[in-house]
């Protein structure tokens, strides 16, 4: 029964990456510091531990500096030269979803102004490839995990199997042994059987020639 339920997990787990679309909406971010112009991803089938840790490596990588606080990553003074020659601060959050999915809220202060498509096009363009880009790569990153899991599961499945194979084989091997020698000693208790009887008949004329022969020693004078 939990072999058929991994089974159905993977079934579902495999059929729903492939129907997830990974894409960035623009949203209004409700951030420490108020509500601000932000883009929003989803991350699927890992976990929020992992992609706040990973969102926070990618800041990192823009050489400002990173700290995360009651749940919440700022980016200080941040150089992403695709976006912009400036430095950027950012704000960001993780939320996990009711299917799993966990979603990433990124605000960008320009400096005066959070990130938007209608103030930024160009700009917003970008991000939203970096955005969408870092949720493909974890995204990624974690059915190749989970693939891997599975082949260990396989692995590990097979072995039991023809464990259980050849463990069959013996019993079966032992039975052939053991009706062998049941026939073996079947035709050796007939055979003693026979001579029991044999030996029984002469046992007694022994006897009754040995009670003779002690009559016959009284008589000796």
């Amino acid at each position: 029964m939990k072999r058929i339920l991994l089974i159905s997990l993977a079934v579902i787990f495999s059929s729903t990456i492939f129907a997830q679309k990974i894409e960035v909406r623009e949203v209004t971010g409700k951030f420490r510091n108020g509500n601000q112009n932000a883009l929003s991803t989803f991350v699927y089938h890992s976990d929020i531990k992992t992609v706040r840790k990973e969102f926070e490596s990618l800041l990192k990588s823009y050489k400002g500096k990173v700290s995360t606080k009651k749940g919440e990553t700022f980016g200080d003074d941040l150089l992403i030269a695709s976006v912009s020659n400036n430095t950027l601060d950012v704000y960001a959050y993780c939320v996990d979803t009711k299917d799993g999915a966990i979603e990433v809220v990124a605000g960008f202060d320009l400096g005066g102004a959070y990130l938007s498509s209608s103030m930024h096009q160009e700009q917003y363009a970008r991000v939203a490839q970096i955005m969408r880009e870092f949720a493909l790569k974890i995204t990624e990153k974690a059915y190749a995990d989970f693939i891997k899991g599975e082949a260990k599961d396989l692995k590990s499945a097979t072995k039991a199997h023809e464990k259980m194979v050849k463990e069959k084989s013996n019993l079966e091997k032992q039975n052939q042994d053991y009706k062998k020698r049941i026939d073996q000693n079947e035709k050796a208790i007939e055979k003693l059987g026979k001579q029991i009887e044999e030996d029984a008949t002469r046992l007694k004329e022994m006897t009754t020639e040995y009670e003779k022969l002690k009559k016959a020693e009284s008589k000796i004078k």
